[in-house]
């Protein structure tokens, strides 16, 4: 079980398949968070390119963070785990979307890890709080006004 666990829940005023269309396509979802993502090994199956076995690289500054999608359900779920790289391990994320009962999107993004070093748990949790944060409230900005 990881140490540490960062939940969002919310719901966009967008349908499903818009906000599939950003959370599960390596560029589109790295276009809204910091740094650069790019998907450095195609995936097959479910998901296509974007789908289980690919692997994108989030890059920031000197560093990077190699990510690895293990599952996906088109249209409603993308898993995914840190494969190299960042400071973090057993780290799983899991994107969940569902209707809402006004037409809209209702997100359930988990992510649970270990801090690689101990006493960083709570300052990664924190980072890490706030680049999906402030990515999902990009996505709702762009969807929402579209």
């Amino acid at each position: 079980m990881a140490s540490r666990s960062v939940e969002f829940h919310l719901t966009m005023k967008a349908p499903r398949a818009a906000v599939f269309a950003w959370l599960g396509d390596h560029e589109k979802f790295g276009s809204l968070l910091p740094g650069r993502t790019k998907r450095i090994v195609d995936g097959d199956g479910p998901g296509g390119v974007n789908g289980p076995g690919s692997i994108r690289r989030v890059s920031f500054g000197i560093g990077y963070t190699d990510e690895k999608v293990t599952a996906v359900v088109p249209g409603e779920y993308v898993e995914y785990t840190v494969i190299k790289g960042g400071p973090v391990k057993n780290h799983l994320g899991r994107i969940r979307l569902k209707d809402s009962a006004d037409g809209g999107t209702e997100i359930d993004y988990r992510i649970e890890f270990d801090p690689a070093i101990p006493f960083l748990g709570l300052p990664t949790e924190m980072l890490v709080r706030s680049i999906i944060g402030g990515g999902l409230a990009k996505l709702r900005r762009r969807l929402e006004a579209a």
